[in-house]
């Protein structure tokens, strides 16, 4: 009965003590359980493991074991908390934000942003802390940019960049500007904004125009003008009783018109006057207005009077009445009496003073009152306050003293002298004062000069020696500012060409030099002139000179000139009168045998019998000989071709088939072109004689005269040059005169007259119808004035009982010879004599100028007012370019005749000719050449080898140099001749290199010589245990050795870093690492590291890493039921780092438990040993 009784017992124990699990382990969010869990019942003790899901990690093993039928944790405090990723990073230019979270842990984003004016330029803008770190990278920021800018026409841009086609960035500031004359549309600045554009368009440059103003009250002073542009000034006034706002004028500005155009009103307010009063006062006045004011007893008005006027200024002068009229004197050089209690400050106070107040003042050294009453025992000087003022003004004017002057006298003869008072000094010989003047003056700060006479610095003629001249004073000595005189020899003059000269002595010695120079003088002119305007000659000078119309030097010579001191230099120059002879004449006479002809004379020729004569019959003796040319005697003369023709012109009656020898042919020009030139020509031998020429003449004649009681009878008028009109009378009106008027360059000759016929009588009118007439009238009498000629004198003539009277006569003139060819004027071959008062035009040849009338004219038998020809005074341009040289001178656009201008070569080149060119009418002398300097041998040099050698090279040649075995050139191989010089020689520099150098670790593979050769190589070897690293061998290269052989010694690489507990590396592994690279660890949450954080590869080793020991956790919940606290309240600890002291003590009302552990404790692999309070 025991035993199944115990059996039971037994079983019954067995249900109430173990109890098995009817699920499986839970499942967490944080947690994935390992293994396989499809059972339905777990044994009791049955262990679930647990690890942490991706993002979270835990310290140690999470464990779960059935107890009791619930599955219960081993370890409560190991939970999965979630993994930290650490810093994401920063970024430049911008900043992140960390989104519901206060850590970087496990599931935390952080999101980027850029600052302002930087933009993203990465995919994503945020980091998300995932199992295996951040998500994407760190984002960037790129400045935001905007484009390039267009400069506005008329403008510019002013920028600190370079280029301005480059982009900018955000913030930068561009700056515009506009031309002169033109203003800104627009901003002044723009800036590159956050959004990549402009903060605002391009501005434009528009011209600055500012409008005529429109000026009430005023009027513009200025020329008007619709528009005005910059800078532009106008000046205007206003009206009576108004004034410009600011000034009368005004410039126009890129704001308009500154400063303002207006007129304001002139007014004035009622004058603000106490102690006085205003008559007829008003509330305003107008500009020019008048008030009158009256000031109370007692004060009084400025001395100006009691009236005041409203001007621009306001009231002037401005009324006031004053009490106390005088004002605090200030004395300069002197000084105020006061009592000694009194301060100068409280006495200016007091001030204005009123009248009748007395004052004192006294006067500093060297100084005296003006005027005044001396009292005090009279030191001080009294003056009083009255209406107008001070009196006697107090004023302390300098007093000068002076007894003698040493080396001189002064007067007036007295010792003491006012301020501004003059004395004269008179120094002794060879003394003066110091201002080298005869006065002094008494001034504020005493004498304008020290009264005192110095000893005068001199300048001796003693050994001085004027070179063909001499002194003509008598002096040795001259004192500073006197002049020295000196004379010339006969033939030398000073520079400016005088006979006599003069040096200045100053205060360092004579002021230049006496200088006699050989000079020319200018001789004496008869009947001659010089060209130019010299009044000497310096040697190698040219004299030119020509001899007055109608004289010479002798057989036709005219001209002539002399050089100074080449040439025997005369006194005088004289021409002679020229005279004509003739030379031996064949078959023919002349009317007058002479042996010598005057000028003017006139000679007639015929031809004997069986002759006739050809060429003109008569010849007349001018300055320049007989003209025209003298005619020969024919025996058979020809007949001439039909008459030519003439552009613009024609012939009279050309009619005839055959023109014989002495026929004539008259010329008319065509309408608008005037003759120059013979009027007729003449058949002479089968040859006619000179064309005129038909000339355009460009004036044209006004509306035609009228004609009183008369009409014009040409239908068609014309107004060109020569052009005419035909009068008529009317009815019982008869015509004197010409019936025509003619254009003549321009005018028209003098019209008809018509009178009355009944007045006229019997007296004929036909016969003044080839004259000029004036009508004049004599009481009843018809009086009537005519010229035989156009360069006669007026005659008159009276209509007496049916009959002139006196009757109308011309004389009749002599005839002329034909015209002269005068001197470069267009031949003239004329054979027909021309009747007095007849005229011809002159033209002179090209490049000559006429000189004298256009026209000349026979009177009485002689050609009058002979014009000349005269050479053209043509300007030369520029002087001619040559190559390799140049003008000394800046070039002119042009140079008068006889410009000289000096050429001078280029460095390296030698001038051949004449360095000067002259201008000689219009054209410039040959100017000179410049030809290359050539060189000689070229220089040797050392250990140096020249091919071949010249002993002379031309300019540009060059020499090439060799250097002989082992050296080498240094510098330019090849010299070059310039300028009769060489260029520099280069050197032969050795560049054998010697002994070869010696390397660590290393040998030389062949025996070292003396000296090798460029180009050769020695080749090393490393030692045993040592490796080559790069190159083994040296080259000689110049003098020295090229290469740095290598030898060291052999190191292994390592493989990855050792793994520590609860630590990693920051890197991801590598499969090795190069010598000296280093690894940086970092220590889970909640573990710190021990030792350096590094480690390095040293020949294949890595040195020892750094150890992570556990933080210590500290425990509320064992604190509170230990009963303690931590020591230092405001140290809230959570964590410790190992080996590291924690102090604990007993909460209020509880002491240290017998046994207990020590307060101080120590944080050691993550534990701590608590202390027991109870």
């Amino acid at each position: 009965m025991r035993f199944p009784v115990k059996i039971a017992l037994l079983l019954l124990w067995n249900i109430c003590t173990a109890q098995d699990c009817n699920k499986a382990p839970p499942r967490r969010a944080t947690e994935l359980l390992t293994g396989t869990w499809s059972e339905s019942v777990y044994a009791e003790g049955t262990r679930a493991i647990y690890k942490c899901r991706p993002g979270y990690r835990t310290l140690g093993s999470i464990v779960l074991e059935c107890k009791n039928g619930e599955w219960t944790s081993l370890y409560p405090h190991r939970i999965c908390m979630r993994k930290p990723c650490g810093h994401p990073g920063d970024i430049n230019f911008g900043s992140f934000e960390l989104l519901e979270e206060t850590e970087f842990l496990f599931g935390a984003k952080v999101v980027y942003k850029c600052n302002e004016g930087y933009q993203l330029v990465s995919p994503f803008n945020f980091r998300v802390c995932e199992a295996d770190g951040w998500s994407n990278d760190v984002p960037f920021c790129e400045v935001i940019k905007c484009s390039a800018v267009a400069t506005p026409e008329n403008g510019r841009i002013v920028t600190s960049s370079l280029d301005l086609n480059q982009e900018f960035t955000f913030g930068q500031v561009i700056q515009f500007s506009c031309n002169p004359g033109f203003a800104l549309n627009g901003d002044r600045k723009i800036h590159c904004s956050t959004d990549g554009d402009w903060s605002a368009q391009v501005p434009t440059c528009e011209e600055i125009i500012c409008q005529k103003p429109s000026i009430q009250n005023g009027n513009l002073l200025s020329k008007l003008k619709p528009s005005y542009k910059e800078n532009e000034r106008i000046q205007y006034n206003c009206a009576s009783g108004y004034k410009p706002v600011e000034r009368g004028d005004a410039i126009c500005t890129e704001r308009g018109w500154t400063p303002e155009i207006s007129c304001r009103e002139v007014t004035c307010d009622p004058p603000s006057l106490t102690n006085g009063n205003v008559h007829n006062l008003r509330e305003k006045y107008r500009g020019d207005e008048e008030i009158y004011y009256q000031c109370k007893t007692g004060f009084y008005p400025p001395s100006t009077g009691n009236k005041a006027t409203c001007t621009t200024e306001g009231w002037s002068p401005l009324p006031r009445c004053n009490w106390k009229p005088c004002q605090y004197p200030v004395i300069e050089n002197g000084e105020l009496y006061k009592p000694y209690y009194q301060s100068e400050d409280y006495i200016q106070r007091s001030f204005p003073a009123s009248i009748g107040k007395e004052m004192f003042y006294h006067c500093n050294d060297h100084f005296e009152p003006v005027r005044g009453t001396n009292s005090y025992y009279s030191y001080w000087t009294k003056f009083i306050c009255t209406e107008k003022g001070w009196n006697p003004v107090p004023k302390c004017i300098r007093q000068c003293s002076i007894r003698s002057i040493p080396n001189g006298q002064f007067s007036p003869r007295e010792e003491r002298f006012n301020e501004g008072e003059v004395i004269t000094v008179k120094c002794n010989q060879g003394y003066s004062l110091k201002n080298n003047k005869d006065k002094i003056e008494c001034t504020k700060k005493g004498w304008s000069v020290v009264p005192n006479c110095e000893k005068l610095k001199t300048c001796s003629v003693f050994r001085m020696k004027v070179n063909n001249g001499f002194f003509t004073d008598s002096n040795m000595y001259y004192i500073i500012n006197t002049s020295a005189n000196y004379q010339c020899k006969e033939g030398y003059g000073t520079t400016n060409g005088e006979r006599n000269g003069f040096i200045t002595c100053g205060k360092n010695g004579w002021l230049g030099q006496a200088t006699c120079i050989k000079i020319c003088d200018i001789p004496q002119f008869i009947n001659a002139k010089q060209k130019g305007k010299k009044t000497f000659l310096k040697p190698k000078e040219r004299l030119e000179y020509e001899c007055m119309d109608g004289y010479e030097f002798g057989r036709g010579q005219t001209k002539g000139f002399k050089t100074c001191y080449d040439d025997e230099w005369p006194t005088v120059v004289e021409c002679y009168e020229k005279a004509c002879s003739l030379p031996i004449l064949h078959q023919m006479e002349p009317n007058i045998k002479k042996d010598k002809y005057q000028v003017g004379d006139v000679l007639t020729f015929r031809c004997i019998r069986g002759f006739k004569i050809a060429g003109p019959s008569s010849v007349q003796c001018y300055h320049f000989g007989w003209s025209p040319r003298l005619p020969t005697c024919k025996k058979e003369v020809n007949c001439c071709e039909q008459p030519p023709e003439i552009l613009n012109g024609i012939a009279k009656d050309s009619k005839k088939k055959v023109y014989c020898h002495n026929d004539v042919v008259e010329y008319n020009c065509d309408l608008g072109f005037v003759r120059r030139g013979p009027k007729k020509i003449q058949c002479n031998d089968g040859e006619w004689t000179t064309l005129p020429t038909c000339i355009e003449e460009k004036k044209r004649c006004s509306g035609v005269p009228e004609l009183v009681h008369g009409y014009i009878q040409t239908p068609d008028l014309s107004y060109s040059h020569g052009a005419s009109v035909e009068y008529g009378c009317v009815e019982n009106f008869i015509m004197v005169g010409k019936k025509t008027s003619t254009c003549i360059h321009g005018h028209w000759t003098q019209p008809p007259t018509c009178i009355e016929q009944d007045r006229l009588g019997r007296c004929a009118s036909k016969i003044f119808e080839d004259f000029q007439v004036n009508l004049n009238n004599e009481f009843d009498d018809i009086v009537i004035s005519y010229k035989c000629n156009w360069n006669s004198e007026f005659k008159s003539t009276k209509c007496i009982n049916g009959r002139w009277s006196p009757p109308l006569s011309c004389s009749k003139g002599k005839s002329c010879a034909p015209p002269p060819q005068i001197p470069n004027s267009q031949d003239m071959n004329i054979t027909m004599n021309y009747e007095d008062g007849e005229k011809i035009g002159v033209i002179c040849k090209e490049n000559y100028l006429l000189q004298g009338q256009e026209e000349i004219i026979c009177e009485n038998g002689l050609w009058n007012s002979l014009p000349r020809c005269i050479e053209k005074i043509r300007k030369c341009g520029r002087p001619p370019p040559i190559n390799d040289g140049d003008i000394t001178t800046f070039p002119l656009p042009e140079y008068v005749p006889e410009s000289r201008v000096e050429y001078r070569c280029q460095k390296y080149y030698m001038l051949q000719g004449s360095r000067f060119v002259t201008c000689k009418n219009g054209i410039w002398t040959d100017p000179p050449t410049c030809l290359r300097i050539p060189c000689g041998e070229p220089p040797q040099i050392h250990n140096g080898i020249i091919p071949k050698v010249s002993k002379s090279y031309e300019f540009g040649e060059e020499v090439t140099y060799t250097c002989e075995e082992g050296y080498n050139i240094d510098g330019l191989a090849t010299i070059t001749c310039s300028g009769g010089t060489w260029s520099s020689p280069p050197q032969c520099k050795d560049v054998r290199c010697s002994r070869p150098p010696r390397f660590n670790n290393a040998d030389m593979v062949v025996t070292s010589k003396s000296y090798y050769m460029p180009g050769d190589k020695v080749v090393y070897r490393c030692l045993s245990n040592f490796q080559p690293e790069g190159s083994t061998e040296v080259i000689c290269i110049g003098p020295n050795w090229k290469g740095d052989p290598q030898c060291k010694e052999e190191i292994r690489k390592c493989g990855p870093p050792p793994s520590i507990d609860n630590g990693d590396i920051t890197t991801f592994p590598l499969p090795e690492y190069a010598p000296e690279s280093r690894v940086e660890y970092r220590c889970h949450q909640f573990y710190v590291s021990q030792g350096s954080r590094f480690v390095t590869c040293k020949n294949g080793i890595w040195t020892d890493p750094p150890i992570c020991l556990e933080t210590c956790t500290i425990s509320e919940r064992i604190m509170r039921r230990n009963n303690i606290q931590l020591r230092w309240k405001h140290t809230e600890k959570i964590y410790s780092r190992p080996r590291l002291h924690i102090e604990f003590s007993c909460i209020w009302g509880y002491r240290m438990a017998e046994g207990s552990p020590p307060f101080r404790s120590i944080c050691v692999e993550g534990k701590i040993n608590y202390p027991i309070c109870e």
